[in-house]
């Protein structure tokens, strides 16, 4: 962190590497913390990172391999497709940059334990954007496991269903070596919560296929069954089938049971097992600044206080590793043990 130009001594400077949706989003969001610009956007599409130079009044670059080395670059921001993760990571962790990675961390759990000894070995902080644990919902269910009233997990149900993707998708999402399919590349959310809710998961027996989507190399609906270290169980349904989408859960724990109906920010019904009395925690109750900038605020907060970051780049493998689990049980039948 060093003055630039008209920038403070104390600015962060952030490369953006991918400058679709997803990344404008981070840019958009870092940029409102303090003492934090974007000095440089890198997309392989010129007029993607042409718009993002302008919206930050940032240099446009081509190669990401020019970037992560500049002199005007603290930290790299990586919001490409994500089997282009692990180049990325790498180069910019060789250059000794701080880095935050958009989930899935990587396609395979092979990519993400070279990425983590890359970061390891370089000295430096990396995060990955597990972006639920900013939502409020998520947020207040963490704690009320936590803290009460709910106690620890027993048993819990999550479903995201929607439909399938439209034509207006880029084709990488088809492709599981690409995106890491829907349990890596959507579901990264859902199952990093349930982790952080209940611990690491030992064992995953799944089943699914692909019923409606010829497009797509990867299951289009699966039911993923989870025995977690602690002993709790939870399933997960991942589907692109449903014409009436939702996101949902309900939590059985030790001492209470809570239900949502909408995971994005809906209210916690929730019941003691000593009490008759349903009680709920509104939307209002639960009010959080915009998650994704609440995400890269711990980022930043990290780098400048040397800190440990928020979602180590080894947490997120754990979900990787559960969506790689899930797709062999549903290859070859089997229950798969995790170590």
């Amino acid at each position: 962190m060093r003055r630039d130009g008209n920038l403070g001594m104390d600015t962060l400077r952030l490369a953006l590497v991918g400058c679709g949706g997803m990344g404008r989003g981070l840019g958009t969001q870092a940029v409102e913390l303090d003492a934090v610009a974007v000095t440089v956007v890198c997309d392989l599409l010129a007029e993607r990172r042409q718009q993002a130079a302008e919206q930050f009044g940032a240099e446009p670059a081509q190669d990401y391999r020019a970037v992560v080395g500049r002199a005007d670059v603290d930290a790299v921001l990586v919001a490409t497709q994500p089997s282009a993760h692990r180049p990325v990571v790498e180069a910019a962790a060789a250059a000794g940059k701080h880095v935050f990675c958009e989930k899935p961390l990587a396609p395979t759990t092979a990519d993400c334990d070279a990425m983590i000894a890359a970061v390891d070995a370089a000295g430096v902080k990396a995060m990955v954007g597990q972006v639920v644990r900013w939502h409020p919902t998520h947020r207040r269910l963490k704690q009320m496991v936590d803290e009460g009233p709910l106690g620890p997990v027993l048993a819990m149900y999550v479903e995201r269903l929607g439909g399938i993707w439209g034509a207006d998708h880029p084709g990488w999402r088809l492709k599981r070596a690409e995106s890491g399919g829907t349990l890596m590349e959507v579901n990264a959310h859902e199952l990093d919560f349930m982790i952080w809710l209940a611990g690491p998961v030992k064992q995953v027996t799944a089943v699914g296929g692909n019923l409606l989507d010829p497009r797509q190399d990867y299951p289009d609906i699966a039911f993923v069954s989870m025995v977690f270290a602690s002993g709790a169980v939870g399933v997960l349904q991942s589907s692109h089938l449903a014409t009436l989408g939702a996101y949902d859960g309900r939590f059985d724990c030790r001492d209470a049971s809570a239900t949502v109906s909408r995971l994005f920010g809906g209210e916690i019904t929730w019941r003691a097992r000593d009490s008759e009395e349903t009680q709920a925690v509104t939307p209002e109750e639960m009010q959080v600044e915009v998650p994704v900038r609440g995400e890269l605020r711990a980022f930043v907060k990290a780098i400048r206080e040397d800190t440990p970051v928020a979602v180590p780049f080894a947490e997120a493998r754990r979900n990787v590793a559960v969506a790689e689990a899930a797709y062999e049980s549903i290859a070859t039948g089997r229950t798969i043990s995790l170590g």
